[in-house]
């Protein structure tokens, strides 16, 4: 995907996201920290689903192609342990087992949200952000 999100809009969106993802831990709500996290991706991958369907966009910068690969899979290694580091915040505030747990405990008995998040959402968060950052250089 290409960018379509312009500066403003990502600071907007970061900051949204972040106060949205910590009510959402905050007061245990997952609706709000999936809101937060959705948000924070957007303004983290300066893709918005949304301005995709619509035909909108505010980044007036042209799409270009990055001449220095090096660079671009450091930044996709960054954004990847961001994802994790918030994944593993948000498990263990919900009191769910992180894969840290499990790999360190094997006979560790988890529950069905457990293994929800463990076995689907964590990796299809990593996923995405990796597909999506790729997608949009």
């Amino acid at each position: 995907m290409r960018t379509n999100i312009g500066t403003a809009d990502r600071i907007l969106r970061f900051i949204t996201g972040t106060i949205f993802t910590l009510i959402g831990v905050y007061f245990s709500s997952g609706f709000l920290v999936l809101a937060g996290l959705f948000t924070l991706f957007e303004a983290l991958s300066s893709w918005c689903v949304f301005y995709q369907i619509i035909g909108k966009n505010t980044c007036p910068l042209p799409y270009k192609k990055n001449s220095f690969p090096y660079l671009r899979v450091l930044v996709l290694g960054w954004f990847i342990l961001f994802v994790a580091i918030i994944l593993n915040f948000i498990a263990e505030s919900v009191q769910f087992k992180t894969w840290y747990d499990l790999l360190n405990s094997p006979n560790l008995k988890l529950n069905f949200d457990n293994l929800i998040f463990l076995f689907f959402l964590y990796p299809i968060a990593i996923g995405v952000t990796a597909y999506f950052f790729l997608k949009s250089k």
